[in-house]
Protein backbone atom coordinates (compact mmCIF):
# COMPACT_ATOMS: atom_id res chain seq x y z
CA UNK A 1 0.00 0.00 0.00
CA UNK A 2 2.82 2.57 0.22
CA UNK A 3 6.28 3.13 -1.83
CA UNK A 4 9.90 3.56 -0.35
CA UNK A 5 11.45 7.13 -2.05
CA UNK A 6 14.07 9.21 -1.64
CA UNK A 7 11.87 11.71 0.63
CA UNK A 8 10.13 8.41 2.55
CA UNK A 9 7.49 6.41 2.90
CA UNK A 10 4.37 7.64 0.67
CA UNK A 11 0.97 6.21 -0.75
CA UNK A 12 1.64 4.08 -3.38
CA UNK A 13 -0.81 5.65 -6.47
CA UNK A 14 -1.41 3.86 -9.81
CA UNK A 15 1.26 5.90 -11.76
CA UNK A 16 3.84 4.35 -9.16
CA UNK A 17 2.06 0.73 -9.96
CA UNK A 18 2.53 1.40 -13.35
CA UNK A 19 6.20 2.69 -13.45
CA UNK A 20 7.01 -0.30 -11.21
CA UNK A 21 5.60 -2.38 -14.23
CA UNK A 22 7.58 -1.11 -17.06
CA UNK A 23 10.61 -1.06 -15.07
CA UNK A 24 10.24 -4.51 -14.35
CA UNK A 25 9.16 -5.85 -18.13
CA UNK A 26 12.40 -3.42 -19.49
CA UNK A 27 14.68 -5.92 -16.92
CA UNK A 28 13.09 -9.02 -18.20
CA UNK A 29 13.46 -7.91 -21.75
CA UNK A 30 17.26 -7.97 -21.25
CA UNK A 31 17.21 -11.37 -19.86
CA UNK A 32 17.09 -10.82 -16.09
CA UNK A 33 15.10 -12.54 -13.74
CA UNK A 34 13.51 -9.71 -11.58
CA UNK A 35 12.77 -10.09 -8.13
CA UNK A 36 10.28 -7.42 -5.84
CA UNK A 37 11.22 -6.73 -2.36
CA UNK A 38 8.77 -4.69 0.08
CA UNK A 39 8.92 -4.89 3.93
CA UNK A 40 6.57 -4.31 7.07
CA UNK A 41 7.25 -3.56 10.76
CA UNK A 42 5.54 -5.93 13.41
CA UNK A 43 6.03 -5.67 17.07
CA UNK A 44 5.92 -9.27 17.35
CA UNK A 45 6.44 -12.64 15.39
CA UNK A 46 2.38 -13.69 15.04
CA UNK A 47 1.89 -17.35 16.50
CA UNK A 48 -0.37 -18.42 13.81
CA UNK A 49 1.41 -19.91 10.60
CA UNK A 50 -2.19 -18.41 9.17
CA UNK A 51 -2.14 -14.90 9.45
CA UNK A 52 -1.84 -12.68 7.05
CA UNK A 53 1.56 -10.75 7.34
CA UNK A 54 1.61 -9.86 3.74
CA UNK A 55 -0.38 -7.20 3.98
CA UNK A 56 -0.46 -3.51 4.13
CA UNK A 57 3.65 -3.70 2.78
CA UNK A 58 6.31 -0.75 1.81
CA UNK A 59 7.55 -1.64 -1.87
CA UNK A 60 11.80 -0.95 -1.78
CA UNK A 61 12.85 -1.90 -5.08
CA UNK A 62 13.77 -4.26 -7.74
CA UNK A 63 16.40 -6.60 -8.23
CA UNK A 64 17.52 -8.27 -11.77
CA UNK A 65 19.19 -11.43 -11.26
CA UNK A 66 21.47 -13.41 -14.38
CA UNK A 67 22.58 -15.96 -14.84
CA UNK A 68 24.39 -16.03 -18.32
CA UNK A 69 24.29 -19.23 -20.41
CA UNK A 70 27.48 -20.38 -21.41
CA UNK A 71 29.25 -19.28 -24.70
CA UNK A 72 29.15 -22.82 -26.41
CA UNK A 73 25.22 -23.20 -25.38
CA UNK A 74 24.37 -21.17 -28.52
CA UNK A 75 26.52 -23.27 -30.90
CA UNK A 76 25.49 -26.59 -29.70
CA UNK A 77 21.64 -25.09 -30.56
CA UNK A 78 23.00 -24.09 -33.93
CA UNK A 79 24.25 -27.75 -34.03
CA UNK A 80 20.83 -29.13 -32.89
CA UNK A 81 18.83 -27.22 -35.17
CA UNK A 82 21.12 -28.17 -38.27
CA UNK A 83 20.84 -31.78 -37.16
CA UNK A 84 16.65 -31.37 -37.50
CA UNK A 85 16.80 -31.01 -33.35
CA UNK A 86 13.91 -28.35 -32.40
CA UNK A 87 15.04 -27.23 -28.94
CA UNK A 88 12.55 -25.60 -26.57
CA UNK A 89 12.14 -23.71 -23.28
CA UNK A 90 10.26 -24.67 -20.79
CA UNK A 91 10.77 -22.58 -17.66
CA UNK A 92 9.54 -21.00 -14.83
CA UNK A 93 10.34 -17.50 -15.23
CA UNK A 94 8.60 -14.49 -16.41
CA UNK A 95 7.20 -14.87 -20.31
CA UNK A 96 9.37 -11.67 -21.22
CA UNK A 97 12.45 -13.17 -18.95
CA UNK A 98 11.97 -16.49 -21.05
CA UNK A 99 11.83 -15.13 -24.48
CA UNK A 100 14.81 -12.84 -24.40
CA UNK A 101 17.25 -15.78 -22.98
CA UNK A 102 15.72 -18.11 -26.45
CA UNK A 103 16.27 -15.11 -28.75
CA UNK A 104 19.84 -14.70 -27.04
CA UNK A 105 19.94 -18.64 -27.81
CA UNK A 106 18.27 -18.35 -31.29
CA UNK A 107 15.91 -20.82 -29.39
CA UNK A 108 13.10 -18.31 -30.14
CA UNK A 109 12.54 -17.95 -34.38
CA UNK A 110 10.26 -15.85 -36.55
CA UNK A 111 6.92 -17.44 -36.40
CA UNK A 112 7.32 -19.52 -32.83
CA UNK A 113 5.09 -18.98 -31.11
CA UNK A 114 5.25 -18.16 -26.54
CA UNK A 115 2.85 -19.92 -24.21
CA UNK A 116 2.23 -19.59 -20.13
CA UNK A 117 1.34 -22.13 -17.95
CA UNK A 118 -2.30 -20.53 -17.69
CA UNK A 119 -2.47 -20.44 -20.97
CA UNK A 120 -2.22 -24.04 -21.50
CA UNK A 121 -5.18 -24.91 -18.62
CA UNK A 122 -7.23 -23.42 -20.77
CA UNK A 123 -6.34 -25.21 -24.01
CA UNK A 124 -8.07 -28.45 -25.37
CA UNK A 125 -6.48 -31.57 -26.34
CA UNK A 126 -6.22 -31.02 -30.02
CA UNK A 127 -5.48 -27.29 -29.11
CA UNK A 128 -2.18 -28.78 -27.13
CA UNK A 129 -1.31 -30.60 -30.25
CA UNK A 130 -1.52 -28.20 -32.37
CA UNK A 131 0.71 -25.44 -29.41
CA UNK A 132 3.35 -27.53 -29.10
CA UNK A 133 3.93 -27.69 -33.30
CA UNK A 134 5.04 -24.09 -33.61
CA UNK A 135 5.99 -23.24 -29.92
CA UNK A 136 9.46 -22.71 -29.04
CA UNK A 137 9.07 -21.38 -25.28
CA UNK A 138 6.78 -21.92 -22.37
CA UNK A 139 7.10 -19.54 -19.23
CA UNK A 140 5.59 -19.81 -16.09
CA UNK A 141 5.25 -23.95 -16.37
CA UNK A 142 4.04 -25.91 -13.38
CA UNK A 143 5.56 -29.85 -13.13
CA UNK A 144 2.49 -30.87 -14.36
CA UNK A 145 2.39 -28.36 -17.19
CA UNK A 146 5.79 -29.80 -18.40
CA UNK A 147 4.42 -33.46 -18.33
CA UNK A 148 1.46 -32.04 -20.31
CA UNK A 149 3.89 -30.72 -23.12
CA UNK A 150 5.80 -34.68 -22.88
CA UNK A 151 2.76 -36.28 -23.52
CA UNK A 152 1.47 -33.45 -26.46
CA UNK A 153 4.84 -33.80 -28.00
CA UNK A 154 5.16 -37.55 -28.32
CA UNK A 155 1.42 -37.47 -29.33
CA UNK A 156 1.95 -35.25 -32.82
CA UNK A 157 4.80 -38.21 -33.03
CA UNK A 158 8.08 -36.32 -32.07
CA UNK A 159 10.84 -38.19 -29.99
CA UNK A 160 10.65 -36.07 -27.28
CA UNK A 161 13.75 -35.63 -25.16
CA UNK A 162 13.26 -33.77 -21.50
CA UNK A 163 16.26 -32.31 -19.16
CA UNK A 164 15.64 -31.44 -15.82
CA UNK A 165 17.31 -31.67 -12.42
CA UNK A 166 14.77 -31.43 -9.36
CA UNK A 167 12.42 -33.35 -8.09
CA UNK A 168 9.12 -31.93 -9.89
CA UNK A 169 10.84 -32.50 -12.94
CA UNK A 170 11.05 -36.50 -12.34
CA UNK A 171 7.26 -37.05 -14.39
CA UNK A 172 8.55 -35.19 -17.38
CA UNK A 173 11.55 -37.29 -17.42
CA UNK A 174 9.99 -40.54 -16.54
CA UNK A 175 7.31 -39.46 -19.60
CA UNK A 176 9.50 -38.47 -22.15
CA UNK A 177 11.37 -40.37 -24.72
CA UNK A 178 14.59 -40.16 -23.29
CA UNK A 179 15.31 -38.89 -20.04
CA UNK A 180 18.16 -36.68 -19.51
CA UNK A 181 18.97 -35.63 -15.85
CA UNK A 182 22.14 -33.49 -14.72
CA UNK A 183 24.67 -35.26 -12.90
CA UNK A 184 25.82 -32.60 -10.58
CA UNK A 185 22.97 -30.96 -9.69
CA UNK A 186 20.58 -33.35 -10.23
CA UNK A 187 18.61 -34.94 -7.66
CA UNK A 188 18.52 -38.46 -6.53
CA UNK A 189 14.89 -38.75 -8.20
CA UNK A 190 15.66 -37.14 -11.14
CA UNK A 191 18.41 -39.41 -11.50
CA UNK A 192 16.06 -42.50 -11.25
CA UNK A 193 13.81 -41.52 -13.33
CA UNK A 194 16.20 -40.47 -16.12
CA UNK A 195 17.58 -42.56 -19.00
CA UNK A 196 20.67 -40.54 -19.42
CA UNK A 197 22.85 -38.81 -16.77
CA UNK A 198 25.02 -35.82 -17.97
CA UNK A 199 27.73 -36.12 -15.22
CA UNK A 200 29.01 -32.07 -15.95
CA UNK A 201 25.75 -30.82 -16.75
CA UNK A 202 26.69 -29.40 -19.59
CA UNK A 203 23.85 -28.33 -22.61
CA UNK A 204 26.60 -29.46 -24.66
CA UNK A 205 27.42 -32.73 -23.99
CA UNK A 206 23.75 -33.61 -25.17
CA UNK A 207 24.93 -32.59 -28.72
CA UNK A 208 28.07 -34.71 -28.74
CA UNK A 209 25.99 -37.94 -27.19
CA UNK A 210 23.91 -37.15 -30.30
CA UNK A 211 26.92 -36.80 -32.55
CA UNK A 212 28.42 -40.28 -31.03
CA UNK A 213 25.08 -41.80 -31.54
CA UNK A 214 24.63 -40.91 -35.35
CA UNK A 215 28.17 -42.17 -35.88
CA UNK A 216 27.41 -45.65 -33.79
CA UNK A 217 24.55 -45.96 -36.14
CA UNK A 218 25.41 -45.03 -39.19
CA UNK A 219 28.58 -47.88 -38.62
CA UNK A 220 26.80 -50.50 -37.83
CA UNK A 221 24.70 -49.89 -41.41
CA UNK A 222 28.36 -49.79 -43.16
CA UNK A 223 29.24 -53.24 -41.29
CA UNK A 224 25.67 -54.75 -42.65
CA UNK A 225 25.93 -52.88 -46.40
CA UNK A 226 29.56 -54.78 -46.09
CA UNK A 227 29.24 -57.89 -45.01
CA UNK A 228 25.92 -58.14 -47.29
CA UNK A 229 27.41 -57.43 -50.32
CA UNK A 230 29.80 -59.97 -49.71
CA UNK A 231 27.85 -62.61 -48.91
CA UNK A 232 24.63 -61.38 -51.60
CA UNK A 233 28.34 -61.93 -54.06
CA UNK A 234 29.36 -65.40 -52.54
CA UNK A 235 25.53 -66.42 -52.69
CA UNK A 236 25.18 -65.52 -56.80
CA UNK A 237 28.22 -66.59 -57.84
CA UNK A 238 27.75 -70.11 -57.02
CA UNK A 239 23.76 -70.04 -57.52
CA UNK A 240 24.56 -68.71 -61.00
CA UNK A 241 27.45 -71.47 -61.43
CA UNK A 242 24.64 -74.36 -60.43
CA UNK A 243 22.23 -73.01 -62.55
CA UNK A 244 24.23 -72.99 -65.81
CA UNK A 245 25.69 -76.70 -64.75
CA UNK A 246 29.19 -75.17 -64.04
CA UNK A 247 32.18 -76.00 -62.63
CA UNK A 248 32.25 -74.41 -58.99
CA UNK A 249 34.11 -71.44 -59.17
CA UNK A 250 34.66 -71.51 -55.27
CA UNK A 251 34.99 -74.18 -53.38
CA UNK A 252 33.92 -74.52 -49.44
CA UNK A 253 37.52 -73.81 -47.75
CA UNK A 254 37.04 -70.76 -50.26
CA UNK A 255 34.35 -69.18 -48.92
CA UNK A 256 35.18 -70.28 -45.20
CA UNK A 257 37.94 -68.08 -45.92
CA UNK A 258 36.85 -65.22 -47.21
CA UNK A 259 34.21 -64.93 -44.29
CA UNK A 260 36.72 -65.06 -41.58
CA UNK A 261 39.38 -63.44 -42.79
CA UNK A 262 38.90 -61.01 -45.75
CA UNK A 263 35.23 -59.83 -44.61
CA UNK A 264 36.20 -60.19 -40.58
CA UNK A 265 38.77 -57.72 -40.42
CA UNK A 266 37.86 -55.11 -42.81
CA UNK A 267 34.17 -55.01 -40.91
CA UNK A 268 35.94 -54.37 -37.25
CA UNK A 269 37.57 -51.64 -38.31
CA UNK A 270 34.91 -50.26 -40.21
CA UNK A 271 32.81 -49.99 -36.87
CA UNK A 272 34.92 -47.68 -35.49
CA UNK A 273 35.11 -45.17 -38.16
CA UNK A 274 35.33 -41.71 -37.49
CA UNK A 275 32.33 -39.79 -38.07
CA UNK A 276 31.63 -37.91 -41.32
CA UNK A 277 32.40 -33.99 -41.23
CA UNK A 278 28.37 -33.83 -42.33
CA UNK A 279 27.14 -35.99 -39.77
CA UNK A 280 25.20 -33.76 -37.56
CA UNK A 281 23.60 -31.78 -40.89
CA UNK A 282 21.54 -34.66 -41.94
CA UNK A 283 18.11 -35.32 -40.52
CA UNK A 284 17.16 -37.95 -38.26
CA UNK A 285 15.99 -41.50 -38.78
CA UNK A 286 12.81 -42.94 -37.79
CA UNK A 287 13.13 -45.48 -35.59
CA UNK A 288 13.50 -48.90 -36.99
CA UNK A 289 15.08 -47.71 -40.00
CA UNK A 290 18.22 -49.52 -39.99
CA UNK A 291 17.40 -51.44 -43.24
CA UNK A 292 16.42 -48.75 -45.13
CA UNK A 293 15.08 -49.02 -48.60
CA UNK A 294 18.00 -47.21 -49.90
CA UNK A 295 20.97 -49.98 -47.82
CA UNK A 296 18.94 -53.00 -49.43
CA UNK A 297 19.24 -51.28 -53.25
CA UNK A 298 22.73 -50.68 -52.40
CA UNK A 299 23.78 -54.84 -51.05
CA UNK A 300 22.03 -55.82 -53.86
CA UNK A 301 23.47 -54.45 -56.57
CA UNK A 302 27.16 -54.33 -55.22
CA UNK A 303 26.85 -57.68 -54.57
CA UNK A 304 26.01 -58.06 -58.19
CA UNK A 305 28.81 -56.16 -58.95
CA UNK A 306 31.10 -58.47 -57.19
CA UNK A 307 29.78 -61.67 -58.21
CA UNK A 308 30.12 -60.11 -62.12
CA UNK A 309 33.62 -59.90 -61.53
CA UNK A 310 34.36 -63.18 -59.89
CA UNK A 311 32.85 -64.78 -62.52
CA UNK A 312 34.52 -62.95 -64.93
CA UNK A 313 37.82 -64.27 -63.62
CA UNK A 314 36.59 -67.77 -63.19
CA UNK A 315 35.82 -68.27 -67.07
CA UNK A 316 39.05 -66.22 -67.84
CA UNK A 317 41.16 -68.61 -65.50
CA UNK A 318 38.78 -72.20 -66.50
CA UNK A 319 40.72 -71.52 -70.07
CA UNK A 320 43.63 -73.22 -68.64
CA UNK A 321 42.10 -75.39 -66.24
CA UNK A 322 39.83 -75.45 -62.97
CA UNK A 323 42.56 -74.83 -60.71
CA UNK A 324 43.34 -71.91 -62.43
CA UNK A 325 39.83 -70.83 -62.49
CA UNK A 326 38.91 -71.48 -58.79
CA UNK A 327 42.19 -69.41 -58.40
CA UNK A 328 41.37 -66.53 -59.66
CA UNK A 329 37.86 -66.40 -58.90
CA UNK A 330 38.58 -66.99 -55.20
CA UNK A 331 41.67 -63.86 -55.57
CA UNK A 332 39.39 -61.72 -57.33
CA UNK A 333 36.40 -61.89 -54.61
CA UNK A 334 38.38 -61.36 -52.03
CA UNK A 335 40.08 -58.52 -52.90
CA UNK A 336 36.99 -56.77 -54.71
CA UNK A 337 36.06 -56.78 -51.02
CA UNK A 338 39.31 -55.65 -49.54
CA UNK A 339 39.31 -52.32 -52.25
CA UNK A 340 35.79 -51.93 -51.87
CA UNK A 341 35.38 -51.86 -48.08
CA UNK A 342 36.47 -48.08 -48.97
CA UNK A 343 33.63 -47.48 -50.42
CA UNK A 344 31.50 -48.27 -47.77
CA UNK A 345 33.00 -45.61 -45.48
CA UNK A 346 30.55 -43.17 -47.18
CA UNK A 347 27.29 -43.91 -49.41
CA UNK A 348 27.35 -40.61 -51.18
CA UNK A 349 30.80 -38.55 -50.54
CA UNK A 350 33.80 -39.88 -53.68
CA UNK A 351 36.31 -42.99 -52.10
CA UNK A 352 38.83 -40.13 -52.35
CA UNK A 353 37.04 -37.49 -50.54
CA UNK A 354 37.94 -39.27 -47.08
CA UNK A 355 41.60 -40.01 -46.26
CA UNK A 356 42.57 -43.73 -46.63
CA UNK A 357 44.80 -43.01 -43.52
CA UNK A 358 42.30 -41.45 -41.41
CA UNK A 359 40.68 -44.51 -40.36
CA UNK A 360 43.91 -46.48 -39.52
CA UNK A 361 42.58 -50.06 -38.50
CA UNK A 362 40.72 -50.21 -41.40
CA UNK A 363 44.21 -49.22 -43.41
CA UNK A 364 46.18 -52.32 -40.98
CA UNK A 365 43.06 -54.56 -41.99
CA UNK A 366 42.76 -54.16 -45.54
CA UNK A 367 47.16 -54.49 -45.45
CA UNK A 368 46.91 -57.95 -42.82
CA UNK A 369 43.62 -59.59 -45.53
CA UNK A 370 45.98 -59.02 -48.27
CA UNK A 371 48.89 -60.11 -46.93
CA UNK A 372 46.50 -63.07 -46.02
CA UNK A 373 45.74 -63.77 -49.35
CA UNK A 374 48.86 -63.72 -50.89
CA UNK A 375 50.45 -66.45 -48.19
CA UNK A 376 47.31 -68.48 -49.50
CA UNK A 377 48.14 -68.13 -53.26
CA UNK A 378 51.96 -68.20 -53.15
CA UNK A 379 53.80 -70.41 -50.57
CA UNK A 380 52.91 -74.05 -52.30
CA UNK A 381 52.04 -76.09 -48.76
CA UNK A 382 49.28 -73.43 -48.29
CA UNK A 383 48.52 -73.31 -51.73
CA UNK A 384 47.58 -77.10 -52.14
CA UNK A 385 45.52 -76.64 -49.02
CA UNK A 386 43.64 -74.75 -50.69
CA UNK A 387 43.39 -76.65 -53.92
CA UNK A 388 44.50 -73.28 -56.15
CA UNK A 389 46.91 -73.33 -59.16
CA UNK A 390 50.07 -70.48 -59.03
CA UNK A 391 49.20 -67.88 -60.99
CA UNK A 392 51.62 -65.87 -63.63
CA UNK A 393 52.22 -61.75 -63.63
CA UNK A 394 49.28 -61.56 -66.41
CA UNK A 395 46.89 -63.44 -64.57
CA UNK A 396 47.42 -61.24 -61.12
CA UNK A 397 47.00 -57.96 -63.76
CA UNK A 398 43.62 -59.25 -64.89
CA UNK A 399 42.33 -60.24 -60.84
CA UNK A 400 43.65 -56.64 -59.92
CA UNK A 401 41.71 -55.38 -62.54
CA UNK A 402 38.57 -57.37 -61.99
CA UNK A 403 38.81 -57.04 -58.28
CA UNK A 404 38.90 -52.90 -58.94
CA UNK A 405 36.05 -52.66 -61.08
CA UNK A 406 33.30 -53.07 -58.46
CA UNK A 407 34.78 -50.56 -56.49
CA UNK A 408 34.51 -48.33 -59.62
CA UNK A 409 30.99 -49.14 -60.28
CA UNK A 410 29.58 -48.37 -56.57
CA UNK A 411 31.51 -44.82 -56.49
CA UNK A 412 29.63 -44.48 -60.27
CA UNK A 413 26.38 -45.70 -58.61
CA UNK A 414 27.43 -42.76 -56.02
CA UNK A 415 27.59 -40.19 -57.88
CA UNK A 416 24.38 -40.79 -59.72
CA UNK A 417 22.26 -40.92 -56.67
CA UNK A 418 24.14 -37.72 -55.67
CA UNK A 419 22.55 -35.99 -58.57
CA UNK A 420 19.40 -37.64 -58.76
CA UNK A 421 18.68 -36.47 -54.74
CA UNK A 422 20.30 -33.03 -55.29
CA UNK A 423 17.94 -32.46 -58.71
CA UNK A 424 15.05 -33.65 -57.15
CA UNK A 425 15.45 -31.45 -54.15
CA UNK A 426 16.04 -28.17 -56.14
CA UNK A 427 12.76 -29.77 -57.79
CA UNK A 428 10.83 -29.71 -54.44
CA UNK A 429 12.57 -26.84 -53.38
CA UNK A 430 11.56 -24.81 -56.50
CA UNK A 431 7.88 -26.05 -56.53
CA UNK A 432 7.71 -25.01 -52.49
CA UNK A 433 8.67 -21.52 -53.62
CA UNK A 434 6.12 -21.49 -56.70
CA UNK A 435 3.90 -22.84 -54.45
Amino acid sequence: TKILTAEGERPITDEDIESVRRISDGMASDALRVLAFAKKSIDTVPEDDDADVEFGLTFIGLVGMIDSPREEVKAAIKTCWDAGIRTVMITGDHRITAVAIAKELDIWHKGDTVYTGDELDEMSDNDYNNAVRTSSVYARVTPEQKLKIVEALKRTGEIASMTGDGVNDAPALKAADIGIAMGLSGTDVAKEASDMIITDDNFTTIVDAVKEGRRVYRNIQKVIQFLLAGNISEILTIFIATLFNFPAPLLAVHILWINLATDTLPALALGVDPPEADVMKHKPKKSGTLFEKALVIRVITQGCFIAAATLIAFFIGLRDDLPSGQAMAFCTIAFSQLFYSYSQRSNTKSIFSKGFFENKALFVSVLVSAALMLVLVVIPPVREVFALSSLDADEWLMILGLSLIPTALIEIQKAIWHFVSKYSHRRQTGGQHAR
